[in-house]
């Protein structure tokens, strides 16, 4: 379950940062809102892959 709320919380900051570059700073910046957006996808599919192989490796 620590993987979803992961994967969650990654969601969040990339809705978080398209959304606050469109209204506040009128999409002035976005080949940067791109470029973390980007990263915290990766992030979050490290983390997702982490936890993965630990649960599969819990396993019997």
């Amino acid at each position: 379950m620590k993987h979803v709320n992961g994967l969650y919380v990654t969601l969040v900051l990339m809705q978080f940062t398209v959304l606050t570059n469109a209204t506040i700073l009128d999409n002035q910046y976005a080949g940067i809102t791109m470029f973390l957006c980007t990263g915290v996808f990766i992030v979050g599919t490290a983390f997702y892959v982490s936890e993965k192989n630990r649960d599969k490796s819990r396993k019997p």
